[in-house]
């Protein structure tokens, strides 16, 4: 082989070398370029899933508190129509007692026994609550003359002596005592000028006597 053939055959060799170190770092690089690419692409999966998961996560919390806030209005709301039927429901009762209760107030000033004692229930009041003389006693036009002295001698040994009484037309029943500008109402429509602290009374006595016979 002559000297010429010999060198080309060692830059052939050199060529080659380099040609596969060329290759070799290519390939490496690739495989970095690979690896570094799915890498990424595993991060960017990982960080989706998590957005995802984050934004199912508050989607469920809002969902959550959506239908949380729906029940606790449609509680609120059942509970005001049923606080509505109730006060409808007791409304109703006392449109119906409170005729009654006058009825039945009446049936006792026209019972002579009941309207003694009315009448000296409202004298008591009067007497621990006034403290001037010269009491003007109203009274309906009907008061008979029994009654009349009734009062009279259940104060003739008091200091409230010699009353005048006085009969008005707007008494129904009961009595009315005045004395420089003092009231004491102890008239039907007195008795019954309360009406709400009556009627709240009666619902609660009603209702007592439901649970009782319930």
């Amino acid at each position: 082989m002559s000297a010429s053939d010999s060198e080309m055959q060692q830059d052939n060799e050199t060529l080659e070398h380099l040609l596969g170190v060329v290759v070799e770092n290519r390939e490496k690089r690739c495989q970095q370029v690979r690896d570094k690419a799915h890498q990424q692409a595993a991060d960017i999966t990982r960080q989706a899933h998590a957005r995802s998961r984050a934004r199912m996560h508050r989607h469920v919390i809002e969902l959550r508190e959506k239908y949380r806030l729906r029940i606790s209005s449609a509680n609120a709301r059942n509970q005001t129509l049923l606080r509505q039927q109730h006060q409808r429901e007791d409304r109703a009762m006392l449109d119906i007692a409170w005729p009654l209760l006058r009825e039945a107030m009446t049936a006792l000033w026209n019972e002579p026994e009941s309207r003694s004692e009315w009448l000296q229930a409202a004298l008591a009041d009067a007497s621990s609550r006034l403290r001037d003389h010269g009491w003007h006693i109203e009274h309906s036009p009907g008061l008979s003359e029994e009654d009349q002295k009734l009062i009279k001698r259940l104060l003739s040994h008091s200091r409230f002596k010699h009353p005048k009484l006085v009969a008005v037309d707007d008494i129904e029943a009961g009595i009315r005592i005045r004395t420089k500008g003092t009231v004491v109402d102890a008239t039907l429509e007195g008795l019954l000028s309360q009406r709400k602290a009556i009627e709240a009374v009666m619902l609660a006595r009603i209702k007592q006597g439901v649970a009782n016979h319930g």
